[in-house]
């Protein structure tokens, strides 16, 4: 493989012909290990990654799903984009962006058995990691084919619930539709109550609710410009005030 040198001139001393002298630099092309795409975001999955299922890699414990049409805050610049389809990423540690595989001072823990993406990203050639993700996104009916009911269960939370529906009553409750409301309740509702129900209804651990259902929508409506607030058994929606930043901030 060919590298390309970069030449920086530097202040001290001379060369020949009294011309500054010159450092050169080789760029990077490997992984040193130095954990900083792990601790920015963690991998979204690709079908050969069904493996890593299969081994015992990856579990229910360590992943969770992203649905169509979600909002997701990103860590890099605290921006919000919307999915463009569903799909699994391995879960941050203890709420933040760093992968549940990512040890300090060691590394990955699963570096021999790291997904696909991780072995397909080259931090010093940057490339958009969403590439390939619409095809070759690994997905719920991947994992859960062979389970009839929870397919059933899945389908019916998207009918009753999906980000589709909640971006329109949320867009229409902005616009001052009062009727968007109870719309926007009857899915938070629907959401919540479907999780206890996998759990005592088929015994489905509460670690695989992410998986199964994605996360929930009293967490993730925030994106929306909404907030859920409950007070004993009733939940109460507020909308989110934009923060007002000080002059010269």
């Amino acid at each position: 493989m060919k590298h390309s040198n970069l030449e920086i001139l530097t202040p001290q001393g001379t060369g020949d012909g009294d011309k500054p002298q010159k450092m050169r630099m080789n760029k990077r092309t490997s992984c040193i290990r130095c954990g900083k795409c792990c601790s920015e975001s963690s991998p979204s999955l690709m079908k050969e990654d069904m493996a890593l299922f299969m081994s015992g890699v990856l579990s229910h414990e360590t992943t969770y799903t992203i649905r169509d049409r979600e909002r997701i805050r990103s860590h890099g610049d605290d921006s919000v984009y919307e999915s463009f389809l569903e799909f699994i990423k391995i879960k941050g540690r203890d709420g933040t962006s760093v992968c549940v595989f990512y040890r300090d001072k060691e590394g990955c823990g699963i570096y021999e058995n790291r997904p696909a993406q991780c072995k397909a990203y080259k931090c010093w050639a940057p490339e958009n990691l969403m590439k390939g993700l619409e095809k070759g996104a690994l997905k719920r009916r991947d994992i859960f084919g062979s389970v009839d009911v929870l397919l059933e269960v899945i389908d019916k939370h998207e009918e009753k619930c999906s980000y589709g529906k909640l971006s329109d009553a949320c867009s229409r409750l902005a616009e001052g539709d009062e009727g968007a409301v109870e719309d926007i309740m009857d899915m938070l509702q629907y959401d919540t109550y479907a999780r206890p129900f996998l759990q005592e209804k088929f015994n489905v651990p509460e670690s695989a609710l992410d998986l199964i259902l994605g996360r929930p929508l009293t967490d993730t409506i925030n994106e929306f410009g909404f907030r859920v607030v409950k007070e004993g058994d009733d939940y109460i929606l507020l909308p989110i005030e934009p923060e007002i930043r000080e002059e010269g901030e």
